[in-house]
């Protein structure tokens, strides 16, 4: 009657998914075989969602009528994964790096990026062989979802649907490859992780406990700063003014730039749009970068940035993002895509073992072999966190390299991925253009890309037993 609903609709939306997290955590803790698995309780928490909503019980509305009279999911949806998955991206990248990276963490960002390319090749040709009514660009969600995460999958299969318009619930599949990678990461890993301890008589937690990997200090810049502006504050406000920036650049790309270039450039905005992400990483790099050239001038600006808070920022919006992510799959993306998605799934999961088993022994040969296998896979099927999870498994203190190497060499990797994100626009010019050779080009690239890469990582390890 006087528009409490539709003012309060947002704070809603965030107090649903902040009472499943809630759920799903008490849930996780209390009932024994989900602690035999790892799978993150922001899975299941929207997991809990769907059963929740549209298709399913129905209890809590989702959906709505679109102007062809079909029930999609609400807006607030996508718009939450999509700035989520930026505000974590632009925390994780504003984190000062202490770590010095050597010979093995751009041997780790190596394998990161070769595993990217082998499973974008999977899967454009299986969608390519046997999927041809479906459009190309869907294989190349496979290992954003496998790889990345749902975030990433879900925003760039929205822009499929969106910009390019050839993706009928892009954004959902998006978010289905990636949910089956988090099961794929929590029960094969686990059952890996079982398989070879016994094999090699490792000794195993049986019971995964969710608790903090790492013990940090809080750091506190002065007594001042805890009453008037304090670090959390300082972190939000710097993310937000580089996201500001985002913005004002899509604007400009969308409204001014772009539009010169014709059917062309629509195909762009679309796929940019979905690059909000990409674009806040590139501007978080530039401030680090003002940062230490001052502070190369005696400047202090420590006060500046706080890993700990900004770790904590890009965690709460990463566990935000995967609940709307995986509450963007509907019934309708499930009928669709199922056969797929399962295809996919299967060929990427026996693929990636069979993969990361041989780099794993090329690289460490003998004592920590099972340990670096353990933990790429399970982070290049679900996330950074479950391959720490599986690797905590068989090395409890974190004693081995391999968890600083996988930390540190996502960080190599990203630089060295970078470029890639230009590839995912070639399945749309494609079909823009009518020119074949973005078809070419989409195979073309991962792949030799791919091979140049591991050239490199088998002549740098060459030596090592």
């Amino acid at each position: 009657m006087f528009g409490l609903v539709e003012n309060w609709e947002l704070i809603n939306f965030f107090v649903y998914i902040g009472l499943l997290l809630f759920i799903a955590k008490i849930i996780k803790e209390k009932l024994p075989f989900l602690n035999k698995i790892i799978i993150p309780s922001a899975l299941i928490a929207g997991f809990i969602g769907l059963m929740l909503s549209y298709g399913f019980f129905d209890i809590i509305s989702l959906s709505e009528m679109n102007d062809d009279s079909e029930m999609v999911r609400i807006p607030i949806i996508y718009d939450t994964v999509y700035h989520a998955i930026a505000i974590g991206f632009i925390a994780l990248t504003l984190r000062r790096d202490k770590n010095e990276t050597n010979k093995k963490v751009w041997s780790t960002g190596m394998v990161i990026v070769i595993t990217y390319l082998f499973q974008a090749v999977i899967g454009i040709t299986i969608v390519f062989l046997f999927f041809k009514d479906i459009f190309l660009g869907a294989g190349l969600l496979l290992p954003l979802g496998f790889g990345q995460g749902p975030g990433l999958a879900t925003s760039i299969g929205g822009g499929y649907a969106e910009g390019v318009g050839v993706l009928l619930d892009g954004g959902a599949l998006g978010a289905t490859i990636a949910s089956i990678g988090f099961l794929v990461g929590g029960i094969v890993g686990v059952i890996a992780l079982n398989y070879y301890a016994r094999k090699n008589n490792v000794v195993v937690d049986k019971i995964h406990k969710e608790e903090s990997l790492m013990r940090e200090s809080f750091e506190v810049e002065t007594i001042k700063e805890i009453r008037v502006f304090d670090a959390l504050t300082m972190q939000v406000v710097i993310i937000f003014i580089i996201y500001s920036f985002v913005y004002l650049t899509l604007v400009a790309l969308e409204n001014y730039i772009l539009p010169l270039m014709g059917d062309l450039g629509e195909t762009f905005a679309g796929v940019f749009h979905g690059f909000n992400f990409l674009i806040g990483i590139i501007y978080a790099l530039i401030y680090r970068k003002i940062l230490k050239v001052v502070e190369g001038k005696g400047k202090n600006v420590n006060f500046l940035t706080n890993n700990y808070v900004l770790s904590n920022i890009s965690s709460l919006a990463f566990n935000f993002m995967i609940v709307a992510a995986v509450l963007t799959i509907t019934i309708q993306s499930i009928k669709e895509y199922y056969l797929l998605v399962t295809v996919m799934a299967i060929v990427a999961t026996v693929l990636t073992f069979i993969l990361l088993k041989w780099i794993s022994r090329k690289i460490y040969s003998g004592k920590y072999e099972i340990h670096y296998f353990l933990g790429m896979f399970g982070m290049l099927t679900g996330t950074a966190s479950t391959g720490l999870a599986l690797l905590k498994g068989v090395d409890r203190n974190f004693e081995s390299p391999i968890a600083e190497e996988m930390v540190v060499g996502s960080g190599t990797a990203i630089s060295m991925a970078l470029p890639l994100f230009a590839l995912l626009m070639f399945p749309g010019l494609a079909i823009t253009t009518g020119n074949s050779i973005y078809i070419l080009l989409t195979f073309a690239i991962p792949i030799g890309y791919g091979l140049l890469l591991l050239g490199i990582l088998l002549f740098v390890n060459r030596e090592r037993k």
